[in-house]
């Protein structure tokens, strides 16, 4: 399986002075099957796909989502990218950000 190759613009965030969200693009290319293991974090997150598609894993239940889609994970909820449908993936994450807090993946604590 070839690596996936993840790419982050961060568009709002704690740099651009906000205290209570974080707005990125995610970009995969290639896409990898489940390049992002399971996980939680104490953020609530939501996603709207721009290209590609793509199947995520969230509260027990799998979702198959494409352009237009959205996808809400709430604090505390086990999540994953598990499968990929297309080459490339691109998407805008909206996260609000939370004390103590794992950084995203743009670096920052959001």
């Amino acid at each position: 399986m070839e690596k996936t190759n993840a790419f982050y613009k961060s568009l709002v965030g704690q740099e651009h002075g906000a205290k209570k969200i974080h707005v990125h693009v995610t970009e995969l290319d290639p896409c990898g099957d489940g390049w992002a293991s399971q996980h939680a974090h104490a953020a609530e997150e939501a996603i709207y796909i721009l290209e590609g598609e793509a199947e995520f894993t969230f509260a027990g239940q799998t979702h198959r989502v494409g352009p237009g889609d959205a996808v809400f994970f709430p604090s505390g909820v086990m999540h994953a990218e598990t499968k990929f449908f297309t080459d490339k993936m691109k998407y805008l994450v909206v996260r609000t950000i939370e004390p103590d807090d794992e950084p995203c993946c743009c670096g920052v604590n959001s």
